[in-house]
């Protein structure tokens, strides 16, 4: 069954930066057609069949919260009315998909494996598997950040959003990039978005925001793994 909006942080800052403030207002945000978020489900990440489900996507997250920025941004007027700049935040979301279930899978099936008690997660182990695969996901995010937005010197879009939310995720996991700053562009994006000025300040002088993860934790969280 598909996580409540309310259960993403993501939609929590959403729409705390389109001024839909405390619990009480933000739940009823939520209801219906958010709660229909599924809809806006891009057809690239729709399953083939009723039975399968994406077998990079362990837990269904990226999936759910790919369609869950996309039904907020089109009820809250986030989505770009460029056709290029739609296509390019597609782009995104597919690069950002990528990369994010390459953690999640490296993390939860290579690096530790909670059916074999013998085994323990490593984080070291698991940081220096994935940083290669980090060099790579940067050369294909690069060129699509006009700078510092993805629409370049703008309003954020949704997918924008996404991008914050997946990179503190990445950050968290593999600090290293971005404390020595080796990539530049990416940094400049995440200050940006992190003062911008308009409401998302906010969000971001919340406590709230400075409780766990966005979208998926740093460390093993799916305890029953999905067959190969």
């Amino acid at each position: 069954m598909p996580m409540k909006p309310m259960e993403s942080k993501v939609c929590r800052m959403m729409l705390t930066s389109r001024m839909v403030l405390g619990e009480e207002h933000q739940k009823k945000a939520c209801e219906g057609e958010l709660e229909k978020y599924m809809d806006h489900c891009p057809e690239w990440l729709h399953p083939r069949d009723d039975t399968t489900n994406n077998w990079m996507d362990l837990d269904c997250k990226m999936t759910e919260t790919i369609a869950l920025v996309r039904a907020i941004g089109v009820k809250y007027f986030l989505i770009p009315d460029d056709p290029a700049m739609v296509e390019r935040a597609e782009q995104v979301e597919r690069v950002l998909f990528s990369i994010m279930n390459t953690m999640v899978y490296l993390i939860n099936k290579i690096c530790f494996a909670p059916n074999n008690p013998e085994k323990e997660f490593d984080p070291v182990y698991a940081q220096s598997r994935f940083a290669k695969k980090f060099v790579s996901f940067t050369k294909k995010l690069d060129p699509l950040l006009e700078g510092p937005f993805i629409m370049g010197d703008t309003l954020p879009i949704h997918a924008d959003y996404l991008l914050y939310a997946c990179l503190c995720d990445l950050k968290e996991f593999l600090p290293e990039p971005f404390e020595k700053n080796e990539y530049p562009k990416i940094n400049d994006f995440m200050e940006k978005f992190y003062t911008y000025r308009s409401p998302i300040r906010r969000w971001f002088q919340s406590e709230e925001s400075k409780k766990g993860e966005f979208i998926r934790p740093a460390k093993p969280h799916i305890m029953t793994l999905l067959p190969r």
